[in-house]
């Protein structure tokens, strides 16, 4: 899903290395993962790749899992950047009210293994062998500044590929994911020592909005970016620009 990213990086001087989470595309899938064990797995990553510091970001449901490095890892994360992230899905560290859908989704499915197995294999099966109905499915549900976005071909293309090969080896991956977002973080936000930028749209119909603003909150200094009208797939069009406000938050030595 990064392949979009990598082009304009490399023209700002910067190297992308997008890991897959464990249960996802070719990554083995892990039982009874947590956010703080990702941390651990990027910190081995870039040891392996011989990086000393780097930067993180984490788009959506990568949000978490960026936020845990910031937290898990201060010695090495220069910066963090958390893009339409998810935010803290349960109080106390969550908002107390996520809307009525929201509710269902993020703190009623994840309760009921049946219902959450049930819409998520539906997806994959539409995903894998029916894309272009759910990719209109996908449209016609989002928001007018999205539907105007995922217009676009190339859009179309890198979200149908990423998801169905994120999707390919089952949906453990995703399940257990639903359920590390609903439960306690138990991320020590106090220690985060990066700078951190959070970007949310208003009108995201994908993350709950109050708890990516919460997890704004919950990070010492985090400079968010609010915007208006804005849905969940802005970042396709301003890619440049956050690029280059983490390429500027960065230790040079990390690019």
């Amino acid at each position: 899903m990064f392949r979009l990213v990598h082009e304009p990086a490399r023209r700002m001087g910067m190297r992308i290395i997008a890991p897959e989470r464990p249960g996802f595309g070719l990554s083995t899938y892990q039982h009874n993962r947590t956010l703080a064990d990702w941390a651990g797995d990027v910190a081995v990553l870039a040891q392996q790749l011989g990086l000393s510091q780097f930067a993180v970001a984490g788009i959506s449901g990568g949000g978490p899992y960026a936020a845990a490095c910031a937290a898990l890892l201060p010695g090495r994360v220069t910066a963090a950047a958390l893009i339409s992230p998810v935010g803290p899905l349960c109080p106390p560290e969550g908002p107390e009210t996520i809307g009525t859908a929201r509710y269902v989704t993020f703190r009623l499915l994840p309760r009921i293994t049946p219902a959450m197995k049930g819409a998520f294999s539906l997806g994959r099966l539409m995903f894998l062998n029916a894309p272009d109905s759910m990719y209109g499915f996908i449209r016609r549900r989002a928001c007018p500044a999205d539907r105007r976005i995922l217009h676009r071909p190339d859009i179309r293309r890198n979200l149908l590929d990423g998801v169905s090969e994120g999707l390919r080896p089952g949906i453990r991956g995703v399940i257990q994911e639903m359920r590390i977002f609903c439960r306690p973080w138990d991320i020590p936000f106090d220690a985060v020592q990066a700078p951190v930028l959070l970007w949310q749209g208003t009108d995201d119909g994908n993350v709950p909005v109050t708890a990516a603003l919460q997890l704004a909150r919950l990070i010492p200094g985090c400079e968010l970016h609010r915007l208006e009208g804005a849905g969940h797939y802005w970042i396709f069009e301003h890619i440049e620009e956050v690029l280059k406000a983490i390429r500027n938050k960065m230790n040079p030595h990390s690019l």
